[in-house]
């Protein structure tokens, strides 16, 4: 079948969704059978002081917001009024130009995918006439201007609607599909997990990411609240926040009912017994969620592209929004309270899900890949 291609996935460590749907594109295209995939983070690679920088204030703006200094919302609205081929977004397509010319030429790719909102190729000039195809996945159910910068050969969106907007905003229907995100296949066994888990039980587990407030005080004010439910367990997730996990299983040491964790690879096992999730509201985050079938509460949506997925899967009835602590124990409260509140949001859940998302993407871009492998074509 002649020589294996080489793939080249572009992200960007701004969260951790970028850096998981390149993983699992990864994975997936090892999986089909072609083992030349290359990842790289594109900005840090390009500027790697600035690139530490923007983590630390991409990672305070929560913070920031919790104080009325939402910033990033505020950067977030600002980029994506700008005219398509004024100066500002010239600028910011040219941003990471020279690196990526360089590793073109050093793996010369014959696609390259992007999981972040770049800029688009240099010239086929100054390529030295390599011309990879490209493909943009789409990691939010709404679309930022940025993403529309690249102009690439294929787009792969999570939902319908997305498509449907990025059409009415000159995109060619023909090179749009409509795949989800792709998300850790251990979040698809977690709904079969959790189908025959102790959901139905007499004690209701929450499962509370941290990152959902921006104060340490003020996520141990939500614990507290939630802990007024009657029959709950209240389990946190607090990530790579170190900090956080140490002083919160201290604060709570006497309490059985509540659980801290640090960072895990079992979220899929404990999304699997829990009734529902308390988390902010990042397109890949969501979509694992919708994957596992668990109820999705979002507390207060950051500005951006948060409040916009939060409030796309209120409308497809796949979350509950809120924006005070009070409104969401209220809003627990009555899912708990009433199977068939219960019910429609995992009607929801399931209307919003899309299978094997990076399978269906690797088999658009490579109609001949099978999940035996080239191999075994």
């Amino acid at each position: 079948m002649g020589q294996e291609p080489q793939i080249l996935i572009l992200t960007a460590d701004y969260g951790e969704g970028h850096h998981q749907v390149s993983k699992v594109l990864q994975q997936s295209l090892t999986r089909n059978g072609y083992s030349q995939v290359a990842v790289v983070d594109l900005f840090r690679e390009a500027y790697p002081v600035l690139n530490k920088i923007i983590r630390y204030l991409y990672r305070q703006s929560l913070y920031a917001a919790s104080l009325g200094i939402p910033y990033y919302g505020w950067s977030y609205h600002l980029t994506n009024r700008l005219p398509m081929k004024g100066k500002i977004a010239a600028w910011m397509n040219s941003l990471g130009g020279d690196r990526l010319k360089e590793i073109i030429l050093q793996y010369q790719p014959e696609v390259i995918i992007y999981t972040f909102p770049f800029g688009s190729l240099p010239s086929s000039e100054a390529l030295s006439g390599i011309r990879p195809r490209t493909a943009v996945v789409i990691t939010d159910f709404h679309v930022h201007r940025r993403w529309l910068f690249a102009k690439p050969d294929h787009y792969f969106v999570p939902a319908s609607d997305v498509k449907e907007a990025m059409v009415r905003q000159g995109v060619p229907e023909s090179r749009i599909a409509v795949t989800g995100i792709p998300v850790r296949e251990s979040f698809h066994d977690a709904a079969m997990i959790g189908s025959g888990s102790g959901k139905e039980a007499d004690e209701h587990v929450i499962l509370l990411m941290a990152n959902v407030c921006g104060t340490l005080h003020s996520l141990s004010r939500l614990i507290g609240k939630l802990l007024l439910l009657s029959g709950v367990r209240i389990q946190v997730i607090c990530g790579r926040q170190e900090g956080w996990r140490r002083k919160l299983a201290e604060s709570w040491a006497d309490d059985a009912r509540v659980d801290v964790f640090g960072f895990t690879d079992q979220l899929h096992v404990l999304m699997s017994s829990a009734c529902c999730v308390v988390t902010k509201a990042g397109g890949v985050t969501l979509s694992e969620t919708i994957q596992a079938g668990v109820p999705i509460f979002i507390l207060k949506p950051f500005l951006g592209q948060e409040k916009e997925n939060a409030l796309y899967l209120q409308r497809k009835g796949a979350a509950v929004v809120a924006f005070t602590i009070h409104d969401l124990v209220s809003q627990i409260q009555a899912m708990i309270s009433s199977e068939p509140i219960k019910r429609s949001m995992i009607n929801g859940l399931f209307a919003s899900r899309q299978e094997a998302a990076a399978d269906h993407i690797v088999r658009h871009l490579f109609p001949e890949a099978s999940p035996l492998g080239r191999s075994g074509i």
